[in-house]
């Protein structure tokens, strides 16, 4: 299936245009993933994408106001300092490889994580290969740390949902 251009153009436009507890809300669940969408622990309203399992979290957020796209990594056996630098490759399917310097921050529940950003050039790019795709994968390739691999299935009706709710934080 793919990426219908409205989602596309609706993607587009948001990212041109340009002291709270995170309050998110489930907007849609499909497949492995869910749609949420909110305010985060600053305030900012966010809406995102989301897949955990196996101690393992992956996530793609918008922040109002940012023209980017922020992935969040996590895993719970991770021991990561804030602002660490870790060279990271994602993939999907067999697309090019997504690479970035990934820097160490830590979760509200205490998890280290990793993020990056895709910038707004790419993010239609990225989007449609999320929505198309079939499984996503990350590998470290400077550290000791095996590969990921996550399902996709369930990623078109959420970015679906995920659109609805950049829609909404115009």
């Amino acid at each position: 299936m793919k990426l219908p251009i409205t989602i596309a153009a609706a993607l587009a436009s948001l990212v041109i245009a340009g002291s709270c507890l995170a309050d998110t809300k489930e907007l849609a669940r499909a497949g492995a993933w869910k749609a949420f969408g909110g305010t985060s622990n600053d305030g900012t309203r966010v809406c995102g994408m989301s897949s955990s399992g196996s101690g393992k979290f992956f996530s793609v957020k918008y922040y109002a106001g940012d023209d980017t796209l922020t992935i969040q990594l996590g895993n719970d056996q991770w021991t990561l300092k804030d602002k660490a630098k870790v060279k990271t490759v994602m993939r999907i399917d067999k697309e090019a490889p997504w690479n970035a310097t990934a820097t160490g921050m830590h979760f509200s529940d205490g998890d280290a994580g990793l993020e990056f950003d895709i910038n707004s050039k790419q993010i239609e790019e990225f989007i449609r290969e999320f929505h198309d795709g079939n499984k996503i994968s990350v590998t470290f390739p400077d550290d000791e740390v095996s590969s990921w691999l996550f399902t996709l299935d369930g990623s078109d009706t959420i970015v679906v949902k995920f659109a609805g709710c950049l829609k909404d934080l115009k």
